[in-house]
């Protein structure tokens, strides 16, 4: 049992670990598909962008992840999941990480900028953290909440622009941005706990996550951003037609698709509390991928902070939980 226990935990760390990673390099590639020549150039993309971006991300997002499950031959337990009352907190969950969390998080940057929205969101694993402790009752040592603070400030750092003379609206954007934080943090405890009974895999629940989030950016999101429904297709075709655009966010929802499946067998293998530790790592990813291929030049303030966000982890999860 205490080996069972162990290969659990070190599938927690390795999946953990690879979910930072990958999401890291997902949002390169987001980022780079976005200074494509539709989000520049199409009037509703300038508007409404980010979202239509969102929604063809996690609409790819759920065809690889029809095309897996298909492959492995569980599709046909999609419709009985419905069925299960867990698979319902999979479905909150994807509502306050998906389109809740991804839509304050935009107008964030929209009223705060980039900077001020990336350093207030940096908290949402201290909330998650916390909501984990109280709901899912995970227990957390004092020197978890030390590296799980080093990795917070860790981020500050890497989104911080001394430079950023831009105008902005702090109280809106702090108020928004607090408001995604929360949607990020809810949903990794809402899905930890809809798969804490083992009757929803994390293969199921990531499935349940990227339709419900699609769906919604479909029907909700993208229509109401852009103004209406032909708007919101006239962007959506703007970015098919162009080759570079699109070929760039199918590969990013295979990134991103491969990131959450990780993370999510990870908040299964070791609780969301240590979870989120390591998905927070992204950041520094996101730095390392933006150095390697599109030659970014690295900053004091992020190469300080990176070592930051590496210690903090280590100091975190170098902790065990302790037993209920």
């Amino acid at each position: 049992m205490k080996l069972e226990n162990k290969k659990t935990q070190r599938l927690g760390y390795i999946t953990g670990i690879g979910s930072g990673m990958t999401w890291g390099l997902d949002t390169v590639l987001i980022g780079t598909a976005m200074a494509c020549s539709p989000f520049v150039n199409d009037p509703v993309l300038l508007l409404a962008g980010a979202f239509v971006c969102s929604m063809l991300h996690d609409f790819f997002a759920a065809l690889w992840m029809l095309l897996f499950m298909g492959f492995k031959g569980e599709l046909k337990n999609l419709i009985p999941a419905f069925k299960i009352k867990d698979a319902w907190f999979c479905i909150l969950g994807a509502v306050f990480g998906g389109p809740l969390a991804m839509s304050f998080y935009m107008m964030a940057i929209g009223e705060g900028g980039p900077a001020l929205t990336a350093t207030v969101t940096a908290i949402y694993p201290l909330l998650g953290s916390a909501m984990a402790v109280f709901i899912l009752k995970e227990r957390i040592q004092m020197q978890g909440w030390i590296g799980l603070l080093i990795c917070i400030f860790g981020i500050i750092l890497v989104g911080y622009l001394p430079n950023d003379n831009s105008q902005i609206n702090i109280s809106n954007g702090i108020m928004l941005s607090l408001i995604a934080a929360i949607g990020w943090a809810t949903e990794a405890v809402v899905c930890g706990y809809g798969m804490k009974n083992d009757k929803i895999s994390p293969q199921m629940a990531l499935l349940i996550r990227e339709l419900t989030s699609a769906l919604a950016y479909i029907v909700l999101i993208v229509p109401i951003m852009s103004g209406a429904f032909q708007a919101g297709f006239q962007g959506v075709s703007a970015v098919i037609s162009d080759n570079t655009a699109i070929l760039l966010i199918v590969a990013a929802a295979f990134v991103g698709v491969s990131s959450f499946l990780m993370w999510y067998t990870s908040i299964n293998s070791i609780g969301a509390a240590k979870a989120l530790c390591f998905n927070v790592t992204y950041s520094f990813w996101a730095v390392v991928f933006t150095f390697i291929f599109l030659q970014s030049e690295l900053t004091l303030n992020i190469v300080i902070g990176s070592i930051l966000i590496i210690s903090g982890v280590t100091v975190a999860t170098l902790v065990k939980r302790k037993a209920e």
